[in-house]
């Protein structure tokens, strides 16, 4: 474990506050005309995901976390309470329980790559990617709109989520979403 100033704080940074690991979010450097300098940062808990502010002395530090970040290969769940990832080198597969992965399993796709957090060899976060395909299962009829490419109708997804996309699409189509914002970005041709 390494030690670190307060001075050094940087966006990513993880480390352990109050026997849980957390990583920085945001850090403010401050140096007021009197007194003593200190640094105000957002943090948030790898393990519940609150956010926190918390303001350090410069003259404070925090130890660092062992923690490891892998990509892992989402192959399966088993009676939604165990999912299963592959390690794309080793082949070698682990088990996540539901309480680890929360509300995130309806944005696990099969073969889809995924960032997993260890802390002490255990696995205890995940970190969904940006974008993901999935396919459309159900919409409604088209809507009348000023332009064809036009966000205006519902559509529902394989993953149960319901999201707005342009009136050409239908049933089958395979389309491509921000999950951060639940937005449609592209509609995937079949080759």
């Amino acid at each position: 474990m390494i030690n670190y100033s307060s001075n050094n704080f940087k966006i990513g940074m993880k480390f352990i506050f109050l026997n849980e690991p957390y990583f920085i979010e945001s850090s403010d450097f401050v140096k007021p005309g009197k007194g003593q300098a200190f640094v105000r940062i957002k943090m948030r808990n790898l393990i519940n995901e609150k956010l926190i502010d918390k303001t350090f002395k410069s003259t404070d530090s925090l130890n660092t976390a062992d923690i490891v970040e892998n990509d892992l290969l989402y192959l399966y769940t088993e009676k939604d309470n165990f999912y299963y990832f592959m390690y794309k080198k080793s082949f070698e597969q682990i088990m996540i329980s539901k309480f680890i992965i929360k509300d995130k399993y309806k944005w696990l796709v099969p073969n889809q790559t995924y960032n997993i957090v260890f802390w002490n060899e255990s696995p205890i976060f995940i970190n969904l990617p940006n974008f993901i395909k999935l396919t459309v299962i159900n919409t409604n009829m088209n809507v009348k709109s000023e332009t064809i490419n036009s966000v205006n109708k519902q559509a529902i997804l394989s993953n149960g989520e319901i999201i707005k996309v342009p009136s050409f699409i239908k049933v089958g189509d395979k389309i491509k979403i921000d999950i951060r914002y639940k937005s449609y970005i592209s509609r995937i041709k079949n080759k």
